[in-house]
């Protein structure tokens, strides 16, 4: 669903960004701003701040910020409608009307989801019923706890139909649970239960919502492993195992440990290990990297190390690299997962391995050594470096390539110049005069501090009228901000009252955001006085007089050597006249 601008505006409004934030984030009040401690990223002293009458969040250690709906996408992992949406249902404030079809649609979800709950409670609610005595039994014997399995919602699915006949018992379309992957038909048209005997565990999307099931059989007949099919509720690229669970945990630890199955995902969290998460039994995809990504840059893949364990986590390194994730693989003995491990050697032996696990690059090259018969042989030697290549061609960092450039050529015995020289035919420079590709800085690093002083004021409402009536264009000239003063010059009348939630939406670039961001905070907790205001802008016009002296004097050296005697007469008088002002200015 679209929403206008002003039901956005109406939902915004309705929301208080500190009791918002304050229901993710202890805050404590300092002036005109509460500040805490920054959700996204680690810290022990606070620079996380508030302010309720601007309604915005700013974080000064890692440059993050926004408004009611920006805090609630990061926190909970949502797009911008579903952020609204959920507000929305916040504050009590009904949807907008919508096309019949929208609604249809919308109704249709809710049934399904609402048959997903009721599923959910039937399997659990067996899991703890006679029935479920071996199934129970089986949780022991895997080591699972109480306590973990009511956190994931296990249960149990029992012999026979006995969910069809309590869906039926409580008047729920049946034909709804043959949609969600509940039932089955068989060749004679009659329904029945898809998942019987099996443990059961439900997958749940981010807001804490069932949409699907996988079962585990515990009789030797039939699969082992039984899932849930695509569903308009669930489609298994869009979503990762445990991740409602792990993603506070994955922000706060900033890394995830990304693994294969239900046990391997239960068993870590358990331990203690709360930031594991799992593939859903598929082959990653870029949408679950993009989603995992939210949370942290950083993963640890910890697979089985079968040969499909090692081809999964190739796989993963590939889509985790092209999406400039940090990522390492944690390697366990053979035969063993993380289940296994942890459950035969403990948490500790499994932290002393997850400490010492690999960064890509290094794990990518030993299994390309591994899968040669000879790999130093001049043939083994070709495959092992035409594999590494795609690899080492993927990082941006020089300095970080060269290194493993440097480690590829010693273990494979090479020199380090035919390396380099496979490198550059794939189409990666390495040239001694290549440059580290610069890092983009926000802007408040490179504004000057009269910038940054005028900015604050132009945001003040006690001030801005006044400012910027004085700040003439001439004056903005090239300047960081230059961009920020015209787009609030453009906006003052129409949105005179506060137009820094409207200035963020109108600015592109995250840079000027992130000044605006800052240079605001700044304004209504740290006071401006007319003497300061007055020396930014003799700042700024000394600035733009010294930098057209500049210009006048390249000016002067071209009319010399042309020996234009009457431009060079002009182009001294012109420069004479500058530094009369540039001198009235600094008396």
């Amino acid at each position: 669903m679209r929403f206008d601008d002003h039901y956005v505006q109406q939902v915004r409004s309705a929301t208080d960004i500190v009791h918002l934030v304050s229901g993710y984030v202890n805050l404590k009040k300092q002036g005109a701003n509460h500040s805490g401690l920054c959700p996204f990223h680690n810290e022990k002293t606070p620079s996380f701040k508030v302010n309720q009458s601007l309604q915005i969040f700013k974080c000064f250690g890692c440059g993050e910020g926004g408004d009611v709906f920006r805090f609630i996408q990061l926190m909970e992992g949502l797009n911008f409608p579903e952020a609204i949406r959920q507000l929305a249902e916040r504050q009590g404030i009904p949807l907008p009307a919508s096309d019949p079809g929208q609604e249809r649609r919308a109704e249709e979800r809710e049934k399904l989801q609402e048959l997903m709950r009721t599923a959910a409670e039937f399997f659990q609610q067996s899991l703890e019923r006679p029935e479920g005595k071996k199934a129970r039994a089986y949780l022991s014997e895997r080591q699972i706890q109480e306590s973990t399995a009511r956190a994931f919602g296990l249960g149990f699915a029992p012999p026979g139909s006995r969910l069809l006949e309590e869906l039926r018992r409580r008047g729920l379309e049946v034909q709804d649970a043959l949609t969600c992957g509940l039932l089955k038909k068989n060749d004679r048209g009659e329904l029945y239960d898809k998942f019987r005997a099996r443990v059961m565990f439900p997958i749940r999307n981010l807001s804490g919502q069932v949409i699907a099931f996988g079962g585990r059989a515990l009789a030797e007949t039939g699969p082992k492993y039984l899932n849930s099919p695509e569903t308009p509720l669930y489609h298994k690229s869009d979503h990762l195992y445990g991740l409602d669970l792990a993603r506070d945990e994955i922000r706060r630890r900033n890394f995830a440990i990304l693994v294969e199955g239900y046990f391997d995902c239960i068993v870590p969290h358990q331990a203690g290990f709360p930031n594991v998460v799992a593939s859903l039994g598929t082959s990653l995809t870029e949408n679950q990297v993009k989603i995992l990504s939210r949370y942290s840059q950083k993963v640890v893949l910890n697979f089985d190390p079968d040969s499909a364990g090692v081809a999964a986590a190739v796989r993963s390194i590939d889509l985790f690299a092209r999406a400039a994730v940090q990522v390492n693989v944690m390697e366990l003995p053979a035969g063993a997962d993380p289940d296994s491990y942890i459950r035969e050697e403990g948490a500790e032996r499994y932290a002393e391995r997850l400490k010492h696990s690999l960064p890509y690059m290094d794990y990518l090259l030993e299994r390309f050594l591994e899968q040669e018969r000879d790999p130093f042989s001049p043939r083994g030697k070709q495959q092992v470096v035409s594999q590494i290549i795609p690899y080492l061609a993927g990082i941006p960092n020089r300095i970080e390539r060269a290194e493993y450039v440097s480690r590829t050529a010693t273990r494979l015995r090479l020199d380090e110049r035919l390396v380099l020289e496979e490198l550059r035919r794939a189409g990666r420079p390495t040239q001694a005069s290549e440059t580290l590709a610069p890092q983009p800085q926000p802007p408040l690093a490179t504004a000057t501090p009269a910038e940054v002083c005028l900015l604050r004021a132009v945001l003040d409402p006690g001030w801005s009228q006044r400012v910027l009536e004085q700040l003439e264009p001439d004056l903005l000239e090239g300047l960081v901000t230059e961009p920020i003063f015209q787009k609030l010059e453009e906006i003052r009348e129409l949105h005179g009252e506060n137009r820094i939630l409207f200035l963020r939406d109108q600015l592109g670039d995250r840079h000027l955001v992130h000044l605006v961001e800052g240079a605001a905070l700044e304004a209504v907790e740290h006071g401006l006085s007319e003497q300061t205001i007055q020396e930014s802008l003799r700042a700024l016009r000394r600035k733009q007089l010294e930098s057209s002296s500049l210009r006048l004097q390249r000016a002067i050296a071209q009319a010399e050597k042309r020996g234009d005697t009457a431009e060079l007469e002009l182009l001294l008088e012109r420069k004479a006249s500058l530094r009369r002002r540039i001198e009235l200015d600094l008396n």
